[in-house]
Parts: structure tokens; sequence; C-alpha cells
């Protein structure tokens, strides 16, 4: 894999250099968007909306809009605002992993080791991964790429350590804003409800699930290079019976 950002995680007054990954990948296929005519790629211009004018990457710069005012800066007056931060990953503090609320959850990355030419790389990354898997603490972090600040949470993972990028509170809608319809169900019809759970109760195994959709499209486009017709099948529900009556099926005896 290759490193996405480098730096220096920060556990008081050490500082441990790092590397992070991107520990997930697109399984999806893209497609193109063309010209039904002759199918030419589609592509898109950078536009100036005033004069019309196609912008070449040396014409553009970065503004905040305010008062009607354009204000411009440059990469490196916003480096400025912070001058080490952008390669600071700071431990804010750790805590307990069932602290953290699941809705914050976000992407994963993992962290290794910086080049061996930064001395004392390997002991002090050993030393934090070992004291946080004897503690049994996850560690909050703050750090900034490009122009954003995130949070996160650490913890072991493997060889490594293992990078959850965190939404910030704000981030995250309430659930209250979501409609959920009055209802009520009887002590009974519970009861049927954790049987029928006990019942399909197995043991996870993450690896025993692939992405069958992008297989399936895979299939679609050999289909049409080989000049196969393609049939669209209509999307149709399942019939489907009382709440009751779907219980009673699923207790059935096998």
């Amino acid at each position: 894999m290759r490193s996405i950002w480098s730096g220096y995680l920060s556990f008081g007054t050490i500082l441990v250099p790092i590397r992070s990954y991107a520990a997930s990948g697109n399984l999806h296929i893209s497609f193109h968007q063309v010209h039904k005519e002759d199918c030419g790629r589609v592509r898109y211009k950078k536009v100036c909306e005033k004069d019309g004018e196609e912008l070449k990457p040396e014409d553009i710069t970065k503004a905040y809009i305010v008062g009607g005012e354009c204000l411009q800066f440059t990469d490196e007056e916003l480096n400025t605002l912070k001058p080490f931060s952008t390669k600071i990953m700071e431990i804010k503090g750790f805590c307990e992993m069932d602290e953290i609320p699941l809705e914050a959850l976000s992407k994963p990355y993992y962290l290794g080791t910086d080049a061996p030419t930064k001395g004392g790389a390997g002991k002090s990354f050993l030393l934090l991964k070992e004291a946080m898997k004897r503690s049994k603490k996850v560690a909050i972090v703050k750090w900034v790429s490009r122009t954003n600040e995130y949070i996160g949470m650490i913890m072991p993972h493997g060889k490594g350590l293992l990078l959850k990028q965190l939404l910030y509170n704000e981030q995250v809608r309430s659930i209250d804003e979501v409609e959920v319809l009055e209802s009520s169900v009887t002590d009974e019809l519970v009861d049927k409800g954790v049987q029928a759970i006990n019942k399909m109760t197995f043991s996870f195994k993450w690896a025993d699930y692939t992405e069958t959709y992008t297989k399936e499209v895979k299939e679609l486009i050999e289909k049409r290079f080989l000049g196969e017709e393609v049939e669209a099948e209509e999307f149709s529900l399942p019939e489907t019976r009382s709440i009751e009556a779907e219980l009673e099926k699923m207790l059935e005896t096998d």
C-alpha cells in the first residue's frame, strides 16, 4: 500500500513518526459519460462564470466571498495558520471504546511506522501500542489534512494501529428528526420475535461476505462486449403475509 500521510503522533512529549494508509478500497465500477452519437467522452472544463474563459490550474486560487468582496488566499498563506499542524497528529487523551457513539465512527486507516532514519520510530510506536493494549484504552486524536481538521480514534490492530476517523458531534443529525410511526405489539409477539432472532443467530464470518453487485455489472459488460442481448428484469416485491404469519413461518421446524 502507498502511504497517504506521514507525520508524527504526539504521545505527551514523545513524538512517534508514523505513516497512514487507506484501510479500504473501492470495489465499484465507474462508468464514463459519453456522447450518444459518437461515444466521445464528456469532459468537464473549469470555466470562469464572468467571462466564460477556460482556466488553467495556474489561473485558479482559493477565495472566500464576504459582503460581495472576493478575499483571495494562496496555499502558502493558509499553511501559515498552523505551521506544524499538518505534520502532527495530537493525542488528546484516552478513553473506553464503548464511550464513543457508533454513529460517530467513519473512515478506517492503518497506521504504521515511518522511515527508519527517524530515530526511535519503531520503539516509540511499539511502546504506545503495547501500553494501549495493556490499559484496554483507545486514543482520541486530532490532526489536519490539507485545510480540514479531523478527529479520530486509534486502537491497536494486528501489527500496527487502526485509526477510525470520527464525525464531529455537530455533523451527526439527531435521530429525533426521523419519523417513526407509533404502534404497539404484544408481549407474546415480541417473544416470538426473540425466538426468530435466536433461530437465525450464527457466528459472523466477515470474509464470507463479498460484493456481488459489481460482479453482476461485470457480467453485464461482458455480455454487451460479446454482442449478446441484455434483458432488463422488472423488480417486484415478494408476496408478504401478516407479521404474525411471517413469524410462524420463520419458527417452523426445519
